[in-house]
């Protein structure tokens, strides 16, 4: 990079910038709607995303460790599987982080209308965006800083919950009271498998946010030591954490109580009389909205920066401002959340779920192409890295790749199997459509060096690099057969060392269609 970042994150804000971007409206509120769908199954759904969480962190973070990129799985995807995979994924990452940004200030202005219900919804939306644009200005030990103190809120408060929980289940604070009946009067699976099997794409989303914390991890203090760590400790507060909260959930109420309209922990505490206990869970939920909505706007401007970087995004946003933040990208993305403005006025009640929906679908095929990806590299990259940096290592490699990867692809089919997510599904299918695409349309114009080059160009100048080595190589070893006594170095021709490589305009011209590695598979065009 020409350009360097600004000053680093140390571990702890490392981590609890993972627990921002995960810990967000997709729990709080988003519960309520895995809970209408499976009922208690959904504590099964949580703890079997919590593992798959762990092994996609371990994946990510072992490529971050062994080989440090701009632009994290974006980069590591087109190692994997080719220039066309690489540019779709990076950019359906960003269009999810548009959606996730999107479901965050959607729920945030749902949360706060508990206040103000005269004011209208798209003006929350509004307000916040341009709230956190100004935060997001900072530089990233300041943004690490705050990043942590929202997240800290939300830790807390899901670990106040559960103790409140507790004590309501051991009293007679709630009426009716809490208890274990209310568990297991109801049947495990309410709505039978295929219930369960469509909450799994709304629990995945709770989940999600993890590739923030590969986008972030350069910009860490000393990887090697504070990654293994920060995986480790994510998965496991985030797990618990989580289906902590959602068994006593189903402790304090029946799961049919439960729905889309409210979070269900405000539910919960309805019938409390607990002073304000209605008003401060709100509180912590919008905080933790705002803060997973904070973390991805981290994430999408770095990406577009890093795409910029790639020539796969116009190289006006490959620009950092003074304190080194991506600014022109950050506007950029944020400048959709307008957009999000003006669909909360028309559609305010279908919003949330259309957007969760369609980012949950395009984050689902960012977690297999890293799963897919590490399983690719790992051999590649692993004896190529430094010592340091062999510290940490997935379990169960490469069988744990494949069962992952089944998972998630099971996990985005059955989406398809809950009508109301079905908007979701379609809109979320025709956005990787459409980058597709894209792609083939603009791919003779994507280039790192100015962003107007022919992809193949590229690729042909890599080819020919190494094709120049391999002579270099051969003829160095003819030339110490011929003269033993001499260095490999001071046998090597000028004309080898100095020959400058062939204009690749004329080789395109003279073969158009050359071979090229399109979305993992190696294809040859007919030739006319």
């Amino acid at each position: 990079m020409s350009e360097q970042r600004s000053k680093k994150m140390s571990g702890f804000s490392l981590t609890m910038t993972a627990l921002g971007s995960i810990i967000g409206a997709g729990m709080f509120l988003g519960a309520g709607l895995t809970l209408r769908a499976a009922g208690p199954s959904v504590l099964l759904a949580y703890a079997l995303l919590g593992i798959l969480m762990y092994f996609n962190l371990s994946f990510l973070a072992e490529l971050s460790l062994l080989d440090p990129e701009e632009g994290s799985f974006q980069s590591y995807a087109g190692k994997a599987f080719g220039t066309g995979t690489g540019f779709v994924i990076g950019w359906l990452y960003w269009i999810s982080g548009i959606l996730t940004m999107s479901s965050e200030v959607t729920a945030a202005a749902i949360f706060s209308g508990r206040w103000f219900p005269s004011v209208p919804q798209w003006m929350f939306v509004i307000g916040f965006a341009l709230a956190l644009t100004a935060l997001n200005l900072i530089d990233a030990r300041g943004f690490g800083k705050a990043e942590s103190a929202l997240s800290i809120v939300k830790v807390i408060a899901l670990i106040g919950f559960i103790i409140l929980g507790i004590v309501l289940v051991f009293t007679s604070w709630l009426q009716p009271p809490a208890g274990w009946h209310n568990l297991s009067s109801a049947p495990f699976f309410p709505r039978g498998t295929a219930g369960f099997a469509g909450s799994l794409l709304l629990v995945f989303y709770a989940y999600s946010g993890t590739s923030v914390v590969g986008l972030a991890i350069n910009q860490s203090e000393k990887p090697a030591k504070t990654v293994p760590k920060v995986v480790l400790a994510t998965s496991i507060l985030v797990t618990l954490l989580y289906v902590g909260s959602l068994f006593l959930l189903l402790l304090v109420n029946p799961w049919s109580v439960y729905n889309a309209s409210a979070s269900p922990y405000v539910l919960s505490l309805q019938s409390s009389r607990i002073p304000f206990a209605l008003d401060i869970m709100n509180f912590v939920i919008l905080t933790a909205a705002l803060s997973a909505m904070n973390a991805s706007m981290f994430g999408v401007s770095r990406m577009l920066y890093a795409l910029a970087d790639k020539g796969e995004a116009p190289k006006y946003f490959f620009r950092l401002n003074r304190k080194k933040v991506p600014l022109r990208a950050l506007l950029f993305s944020n400048a959709f959340l307008l957009g999000v403005g003006i669909l909360s006025y028309f559609i305010p009640n279908q919003l949330y779920l259309l957007v969760t929906g369609a980012s949950g679908l395009l984050s689902l095929v960012n977690v297999v192409t890293i799963t897919f990806a590490h399983w690719k590299l790992y051999p590649r990259l692993a004896p190529q890295a430094k010592e340091e940096a062999r510290v940490f290592h997935v379990v169960g490699y490469p069988v744990s790749n494949f069962l992952v990867g089944a998972i998630f692809i099971f996990i985005f089919l059955s989406a398809f199997a809950l009508p109301d997510q079905r908007p979701s599904f379609i809109l979320g299918a025709a956005l990787i459509i459409l980058m597709g695409v894209i792609y083939f349309a603009v791919r003779t114009k994507l280039g790192p060096e100015t962003g107007r080059l022919s992809a193949r160009t590229a690729e042909w100048n890599t080819r020919t690099k190494r094709q120049d080595l391999r002579t270099e190589e051969r003829t160095q070893e003819h030339n110490q057969e011929q003269n033993p006594g001499l260095h490999p170095a001071a046998t090597a021709t000028q004309e080898t060392l100095h020959t400058p490589a062939p204009d690749p305009r004329e080789t395109l011209r003279s073969d158009p269609y050359p071979e090229k590695k399109l979305f993992g598979f190696r294809r040859r065009r007919n030739r006319a």
